[in-house]
């Protein structure tokens, strides 16, 4: 046999162990629910199980049934889209601080509470290489996204001392 023939069956014998694995490995009931491949690719016997799974994050309609005054704020500013969990989920239970027990009340499964740390602004409005500068409204079209450069922004302050975070503005001084 010539020398030329190894590497032939060396890539035979990879795809023949790849499609045997791939039959052990993939469960028999992984397909394309009604056909369409781009995004149902799934178990079909795992479906009841994804539409038993509790939801955690509930949105802004959640909170707002108790925070109309600063859902009302948030519809005017620079953070409308920006849902309540993004920020106020507290993934350290002690640092929880909501006044009420959500949980038991109504079957939240987050501990919400306040951070106002730096960090937490600058997860979005740190200035980053692969951060776009802008970003698209469907309402306002192009928007420029506002961003700070941390080391030279006020480094030793936190970021609500001086923004309305809920408006995304300038806190007024009070009357």
């Amino acid at each position: 046999m010539s020398h030329a023939w190894r590497p032939v069956f060396v890539v035979l014998a990879a795809i023949v162990f790849f499609l045997v694995a791939r039959v052990i490995l993939v469960p028999s009931d992984f397909s394309a629910k009604n056909g369409d491949y781009k995004y149902q690719w799934h178990r079909l016997s795992s479906e009841q199980y994804w539409k038993d799974f509790p939801v955690k994050h509930k949105g802004m309609e959640f909170c707002g049934m108790c925070h109309v005054p600063i859902l009302e704020k948030l519809k005017g500013g620079g953070h409308q889209n920006v849902q309540c969990e993004n920020c106020h989920a507290m993934f350290n239970p002690e640092k929880k601080s909501h006044p009420i027990d959500l949980k038991e009340i109504s079957g939240y499964l987050l501990n919400i509470g306040t951070d106002r740390s730096r960090e937490l602004c600058k997860r979005c409005h740190a200035e980053l290489p692969y951060r776009p500068s802008t970003y698209t409204d469907p309402k306002k079209g192009t928007v420029k996204f506002k961003m700070i450069d941390p080391d030279k922004h006020n480094p030793s302050m936190e970021c609500a001392m001086c923004h309305d975070v809920h408006s995304a503005g300038f806190k007024t001084a009070a009357k």
